[in-house]
């Protein structure tokens, strides 16, 4: 597993990189304010929201990113990620 902790702005940001060769399991927990996800061209009004302080799971394909997005200020996303068995 690999936890990593991210700064997010209203400017929409990369949370989860592609992965080449598998997909993956993520949870994610915005700190500080909602948070909206979803590809490159996420934003406040097209975004999932995931509500402030709590966890949310999502499996993210072979091959795809996550962004993130905040409607104003900074604040910070912790994303734990790990691989999905798929034998």
């Amino acid at each position: 597993m690999i936890s990593t902790t991210t700064t997010v702005t209203s400017t929409r940001v990369k949370i989860v990189s592609a992965a080449i060769n598998e997909p993956r399991t993520i949870v994610v927990r915005p700190i500080g304010n909602d948070l909206y996800i979803g590809g490159a061209d996420v934003t406040t009004g097209n975004g999932l929201v995931i509500s402030n302080n709590t966890n949310f799971t999502i499996q993210i394909p072979q091959g795809e990113e996550l962004w993130a997005v905040v409607s104003s200020g900074t604040h910070s996303v912790t994303v734990l990620t790990w691989a999905v068995e798929t034998a």
